[in-house]
């Protein structure tokens, strides 16, 4: 027998913000305190991105992924310009005098200077973004610093330009540029219907449930940001369903439909698609993995929840 409603009532609700507005806020008071290394003319926009930001975390979410965006100095695609525009954007331009690589190591000293200290140094960069831990913030954290990214689709000579504003960084140690559109993101994921985000987080929950209690040799590996693009293409009809179980058993069916063409979804962003083979692109294959197990819950639910259940209480 299927899952019944009820536990989807369980899985639907958000998680406890645990602190998420006050980390941001303490972040930006360590950035504009007089003794921050950052240059004193740079513009710097600090924002919420993810799960804690799109309403979409579940209980237990981890760090609140926080962005610090150097605006003063961008990377830019230009490639939609006609030659006219590009002259005119080339001769309005020039060359940073603070550039990214200064903002992002005078962001990490600044946020050392502020939490660590001889005893405790919670803050670490070795990847992508500087992670703060182990206490001196409400919620453990993750800092990226980035600069503005500019997709620009005209630039005429009166009145402003058409640019698509996102954000691009690179990992501490590497060269891979990373590029993503965190407010077109959360834009886009409020215009979609009501049902949208709740949605996303039964599919968070029920994944993590297989991978913690469920009797099998296998997990699900799929990163909660591409669930949450891969629910935002499911047609709006299909949203709109009530019954929580009825809309779950129905993404499934069309999302394993021979008709449904996973090649052709887009990130929540609609500025670049889900699936590929760059650093930002899911595979296909995993996405397929996660509904088969997803399914087989969804056959086997009263065959093996009792096991479930057992590995549940031992918790």
């Amino acid at each position: 027998m299927s899952i019944p409603e009820s536990q989807f009532d369980n899985w639907h609700g958000t998680g406890a913000d645990a602190g998420s507005a006050t980390a941001r806020e303490r972040i930006i008071n360590a950035l504009e305190m007089s003794r921050s290394a950052i240059d004193d003319d740079a513009e710097v926009d600090t924002f919420l991105q993810g799960s804690y930001k799109n309403d979409t975390h579940t209980y237990g979410s981890s760090d609140v992924d926080i962005v610090v965006k150097l605006e003063s100095t961008w990377l830019s695609d230009t490639s939609n310009l006609d030659s006219g525009e590009q002259a005119r954007y080339d001769s309005n331009t020039s060359d940073a005098s603070y550039t990214y690589s200064e903002f992002r190591e005078d962001v990490f000293t600044t946020l050392k200077t502020r939490f660590n200290s001889p005893s405790s140094k919670p803050v670490k960069w070795d990847g992508k973004a500087i992670e703060i831990n182990d206490g001196p913030l409400p919620v453990d954290v993750d800092v990226v610093p980035c600069r503005d990214y500019r997709i620009y689709h005209s630039y005429p000579e009166n009145g402003d330009p058409d640019i698509d504003h996102g954000m691009a960084f690179r990992p501490r140690y590497g060269f891979n540029r990373i590029t993503n559109f965190p407010k077109i993101h959360y834009d886009n994921g409020t215009e979609k219907h009501s049902n949208y985000k709740e949605t996303v987080r039964i599919f968070k929950n029920t994944r993590d449930y297989y991978n913690e209690y469920w009797n099998s040799l296998f997990s699900i590996d799929a990163p909660s940001y591409f669930i949450e693009c891969l629910i935002y293409n499911v047609p709006e009809h299909i949203l709109r369903r009530s019954s929580r179980s009825d809309r779950f058993v129905e993404i499934l069916d069309h999302l394993q439909s021979d008709s449904t063409d996973l090649s052709t979804f887009d990130q929540v962003s609609e500025m670049e698609g889900l699936f590929g083979d760059s650093n930002t692109r899911w595979e296909i294959s995993e996405a397929e993995t996660m509904l088969r197990r997803l399914r087989s819950m969804w056959d086997n639910w009263y065959d093996q929840k009792q096991g479930a259940d057992i590995r549940l209480a031992q918790s």
